[in-house]
């Protein structure tokens, strides 16, 4: 057997092996620094090359394959972990609160009737991110941080307004309360939203059932992220593009739904789902119901659950 095969096996299998352990349980040592020796694979592999015997080279190059194996799998769940515990995450009723007594900033774009149509980008680094509101303004967000630490760009051309909050300092202090960004967006319920987020290592929590969303485009790094859908909009398209990363989406009951995932080495959990092909499901309603919403899900190493939620 070759060694890039033994190589390339043994990778794949170890990987595999350590995220059925974790995901069932049964995988109880911290490894959250072991990542730190994955040049040790490297050696190793470099080793080989100077061996002439084709059984030690290829015992050597699969204890470097288990090795950089176990310091993925660590990098990626300490990653995953660090988001958990830097940030407040979410719980199901969207509790979210900005103190008042640190540095907090207020960004507001006003609502006139002749806006139909709006589209909200958010351009952020590391943070706290909450939907759970609406407003009488087009925009209103609050930010707890750095002081006016954002920029709120607008242009209105005809019936649509384009409202940007860009972040002007990306660097955080996590072991300093006064330094997590934090940030509370509400969005007025009348135009019909294209939303884009771009954002670093997050915490999001979005209720965007009130809303009329066309389009929602999430771009994000290691992160924990749950989303609540709407069915306002007659066809909602989705699309998330996440490193390393737990996410819970909540799709109403009502709707047709289709979900085409591209996921490297994550657990899948789809709930009253159809598997139509290994990268393609959809709810039993999907060809009838009057409003669809398609989830475009490409991630890495990730925790995926998509569920159904009654409507009043």
């Amino acid at each position: 057997m070759k060694t890039k095969h033994i190589f390339w096996g043994l990778l794949f299998v170890s990987i595999g092996l350590l995220i059925l352990l974790k995901n069932i349980g049964l995988l109880y040592i911290d490894l959250s620094n072991i990542w730190k020796f994955w040049p040790v694979a490297i050696i190793l592999w470099g080793i080989s090359y100077f061996t002439k015997n084709n059984i030690v080279k290829g015992f050597i190059a699969g204890i470097a394959a288990i090795i950089l194996a176990i310091s993925l799998f660590a990098f990626f769940n300490s990653s995953y972990n660090f988001v958990c515990n830097a940030f407040s995450v979410h719980n199901d009723d969207f509790d979210f609160t900005i103190n008042e007594n640190k540095d907090t900033s207020q960004y507001v774009a006003s609502y006139t009737s002749k806006i139909k149509y709006g589209e909200f980008n958010l351009n952020a680094g590391a943070g706290t991110f909450v939907i759970n509101d609406s407003t009488n303004d087009l925009v209103h967000a609050v930010t707890q941080g750095l002081k006016n630490n954002y920029d709120l760009i607008r242009d209105d051309s005809g019936d649509k307004s384009t409202v940007t909050l860009k972040m002007k300092k990306r660097q955080l202090t996590f072991s300093d309360e006064h330094n997590k960004n934090k940030t509370l967006i509400k969005l007025n319920t009348t135009p019909v939203w294209d939303l884009n987020f771009d954002v670093g290592a997050a915490a999001i929590d979005f209720d965007l059932s009130p809303f009329r969303t066309d389009k929602i485009d999430i771009k994000m790094g290691a992160a924990s992220m749950k989303i609540k859908m709407g069915s306002k909009s007659d066809v909602t398209k989705f699309h998330l593009k996440a490193g390393v990363s737990s996410v819970d989406i909540l799709v109403p009951g009502t709707s047709g739904c289709e979900i085409h995932c591209n996921t490297a080495l994550s657990s899948k959990d789809f709930d009253d789902f159809n598997k139509i092909n290994s990268n393609l499901y959809r709810t039993e309603n999907f060809d009838s119901a009057k409003k669809k919403i398609y989830l475009d899900i490409d991630t890495g190493i990730s925790s995926i659950h998509v569920s159904r939620y009654t409507t009043e």
